[in-house]
């Protein structure tokens, strides 16, 4: 029988957990919870085709357009590969226990309304109803809380030291996503999971019954048909954009890559994740007009690591410590 308490014991678990962690972003591949499922792939390289057809079909090979070797293999991309599998590694040995869960909320809120204004509702409205009503209003907390803590990444001062990690990224593949600090990764997880666990609360006080929403391949239906619908695109050199009325309700591929510029002007738009609603009530929308010639980027004096993994990791938090040390 092994003894748990040998020492011995404990490194083997570890080291077995950060392999397996090591294995977490080729499995993204193949999950319909991760942006990068190969379906999800497939239908953004499609849609890529398809405006390749349109528009360059006589100048510039597909191939090449899909997979140009000066953005893929650019030092920015490598760097974006090492992250993704060191942030893995790094939620897998440290940050797992932090991470918020929407089901935590959920019994929190539905506890805390109990406590203050007595036994449930327990409406009864059909199981269908159910799932509209919560899918729609967890689609909504969702995308609305990683609005705010976007928006709040870019106007805090010690976040955007955290957040410049992402805006770093000179070019951009759908790999680009993992680009990002493991603390923000950490809050952003964890503020879906706030905006997600609000609204199951609220619903297991209403209603009767065990509460969930439409699910397909046992994924949330409205974000698994959104990410198929070309979401990877956000991250790429693919122009698209949804024209002007669409832009004031869907951000588009186009608007995202307008948030990542280089361009003052440009600076600081387009917070939201799929919806620009957030963005026009806050007044942080920008609505494309017609192609623009993009770099991304931050400016020499706004870039505050180097191009390896620790440096992205530890120079932003000096970088924070510095914002915070007291001048004469």
């Amino acid at each position: 029988m092994t003894d748990l308490s040998d020492p011995a014991v404990g490194v083997v678990a570890d080291l077995v957990r950060i392999l397996t962690a090591m294995r977490e972003p080729v499995r993204a591949l193949f999950e319909p919870t991760k942006r990068v499922f190969v379906p999800f792939l497939l239908g953004a390289a499609l849609i890529a085709a398809f405006l390749w057809l349109l528009r360059l079909r006589r100048r510039v090979p597909l191939l090449a357009f899909l997979f140009p070797r000066a953005i893929w293999l650019h030092r920015s991309a490598l760097l974006d590969y090492r992250l993704m599998f060191a942030r893995a590694v790094l939620h897998a040995a440290l940050l797992g226990p932090f991470v918020v869960t929407a089901t935590g909320v959920a019994v929190f809120v539905g506890g805390r309304l109990r406590a203050t204004f007595g036994p449930g509702l327990a409406w009864d409205v059909g199981r269908g109803t159910v799932f509209a009503i919560f899918s729609v209003l967890a689609f909504l907390g969702d995308d609305f809380a990683r609005y705010v803590v976007h928006m709040l990444a870019h106007r805090v001062p010690a976040l955007w030291e955290l957040h410049k990690v992402h805006h770093s990224a000179e070019v951009m593949t759908p790999f680009t996503v993992y680009r990002a600090h493991p603390i923000e990764s950490l809050l952003m997880r964890s503020g879906a999971a706030i905006g997600v666990g609000v609204i199951a609360g609220f619903m297991s006080y209403g209603f009767r019954g065990p509460i969930s929403g439409w699910q397909i391949l046992g994924v949330d239906a409205i974000g698994l048909a959104w990410n198929a619908a070309g979401s990877n695109l956000r991250h790429s050199h693919v122009w698209l954009s949804y024209g002007r009325i669409l832009e004031h309700v869907f951000i588009s591929p186009a608007q995202h890559q307008i948030h990542h510029s280089d361009q003052p002007r440009h600076f600081h738009r387009n917070f939201g994740s799929t919806l620009a609603i957030w963005d026009w009530i806050g007044r942080s929308l920008y609505v494309t007009r017609g192609r623009e010639r993009l770099r991304f980027g931050l400016p020499p004096e706004e870039q505050n690591h180097g191009p390896t993994v620790l440096s992205a990791w530890f120079a932003p938090l000096a970088a924070i410590g510095w914002r915070r040390k007291p001048t004469a």
